[in-house]
């Protein structure tokens, strides 16, 4: 098989979906097929939806020293 032969498959990175509600119906619905795929997960969606708010309330409240600034350093010194 040639690969310049196109492949007939959904590639979910070639959708064009940006922020907002366009964005939110496309999470929603993917983690509403893999969770109905696999009901195993039930169980660990409450856990995960806990430890999502306790980081972005971790996150929210951390404050650096100088706002704006990277606070990632560079790995080699200038």
């Amino acid at each position: 098989m040639s690969d310049l032969t196109p492949n007939p498959q959904i590639n979910i990175s070639k959708i064009p979906v940006s922020g907002g509600i366009g964005g939110a119906i496309i999470a929603l619905s993917m983690v509403s097929i893999i969770l109905i795929g696999i009901p195993v997960l039930w169980y660990v969606v409450p856990a995960v939806i806990a430890l999502g708010c306790g980081v972005a309330l971790a996150f929210h409240f951390i404050r650096h020293k100088n706002p704006g600034a990277p606070w990632i350093l560079p790995a080699t010194k200038k």
